[in-house]
């Protein structure tokens, strides 16, 4: 952790400001916990994980045992006596713990409408790929060119504004007219997902973009992950390999490189058969959340919350946001957060033990999947276990 004498002063002014008395510290107690919330034995608590899952059981079972009560199970729904005394205090959100193809993956462009000479390419993986995020779908149509696939209004930019995009398959090009300026006024529009929403705002079937490298395998497009925070695209979103792509382009006599030189949206000849298979592998995840009912009449209608996240990065891998993402290890998060979340089983402990009561009602709130873009807390907000009206703070204990 980082400065210990300044965050138990910020442990006691937070205790001051909700009117309950200081008691003695415990550092044994938040050492306890960091040290096992950062133990090997949990792998770095990465989100869906069973590493995460036993964090989420632990604080849990902590919760339990100083008499919180739980709000993840409403009164009286069928079947919550079954449920074990810690599990109450578990709030499940969806997570996409992988992603994979399906068997039914299929890509074949005919120059016409009678299908004759097609243009066969190669199964899904060796010449084109559907991407995570894709969604599953069966579609046939003619094909447009659309450039880099931009709409910017900012910027007076529309790739589609010369172009019939409804109801057809659209290719375009990787990055943007900026190159490979990272920095160029079209910086922010690089990434396919922001293509995707383009397309689909057009109202186009499907999205099939060019790969940059020349050997397909290189292109980072082609590394089959899923992004929880962003889900799924909504059509099918393909990328395929030069090589293809020049066969395909050949009917309508250009090639990627002429494309490349001049973007301007065109028609293309043929029409495309295209069949996309995603198969995700959905776990569950956790927040843990449990409650101390404010003692006085009226302010125990408004809510605090004090709350942190538990997950890290598991053992790293370039979806995770590790800074070393081919090595394998595991990354503890000790500090970030493994800390915030002993700072937070603190509070609930010296909350619990103290007389009076607070007269504020306080939510003890643990999140999972921040590491992968707030998900725990997105989850949270859109599914409150209080109502959010009656939310007057919220408390984030942060690498505490």
């Amino acid at each position: 952790m980082r400065n210990p004498i300044k965050n138990r002063f910020l442990l006691i002014l937070l205790l001051l400001a909700c009117g309950v008395g200081v008691v003695a510290q415990q550092p044994d107690r938040l050492q306890q916990d960091v040290k096992y919330l950062a133990s090997d034995a949990l792998e770095g608590r990465r989100t869906g994980s069973k590493g995460a899952t036993e964090a989420a059981n632990y604080i849990a079972k902590e919760f339990a045992r100083l008499g919180l009560k739980p709000l993840a199970e409403p009164a009286g729904r069928k079947g919550s006596e079954s449920r074990s005394r810690e599990s109450r205090y578990l709030q499940s959100f969806p997570y996409v713990a992988g992603v994979r193809l399906g068997k039914e993956n299929g890509f074949l462009f005919s120059h016409g409408p009678t299908a004759e000479s097609p243009v066969a390419v190669e199964i899904a993986g060796t010449d084109w790929l559907p991407l995570g995020f894709s969604s599953s779908a069966k579609i046939e149509s003619d094909v447009v060119f659309v450039g880099y696939a931009i709409t910017a209004s900012e910027l007076n930019h529309n790739d589609y504004a010369n172009a019939n995009a409804t109801g057809k398959i659209v290719i375009a090009l990787q990055g943007t007219p900026d190159g490979a300026n990272p920095h160029g006024q079209f910086g922010r529009f690089e990434a396919v997902r922001w293509k995707a929403v383009a397309a689909r705002n057009a109202g186009a079937k499907a999205l099939v973009v060019i790969a940059r490298e020349q050997n397909f395998k290189d292109d980072r497009l082609t590394r089959l992950v899923y992004d929880n925070l962003s889900g799924d695209a909504g059509l099918p979103v393909i990328i395929l390999s030069r090589q293809a792509a020049d066969r395909l382009l050949k009917t309508s006599g250009f090639s990627v490189a002429e494309l490349e030189q001049s973007p301007a949206a065109r028609p293309l000849k043929g029409n495309l058969l295209l069949t996309t298979d995603v198969v995700r592998s959905e776990v569950a995840a956790y927040n843990v959340a449990g409650m101390i009912e404010g003692s006085d009449p009226v302010l125990k209608k408004e809510v605090i919350i004090i709350g942190a996240h538990y997950d890290h990065l598991g053992r790293g891998g370039e979806d995770s946001g590790s800074l070393a993402p081919t090595s394998g290890e595991i990354h503890h998060g000790a500090d970030d957060n493994a800390s915030g979340t002993a700072g937070v089983l603190e509070l609930a402990r010296l909350f619990t033990a103290q007389e009076p009561k607070p007269k504020h009602t306080i939510i003890f709130l643990a999140f999972g999947g921040e590491e992968e873009g707030l998900l725990g807390s997105n989850y949270y907000v859109n599914h409150p276990l209080l109502p959010l009206a009656n939310t007057v703070a919220m408390i984030n204990m942060y690498m505490f």
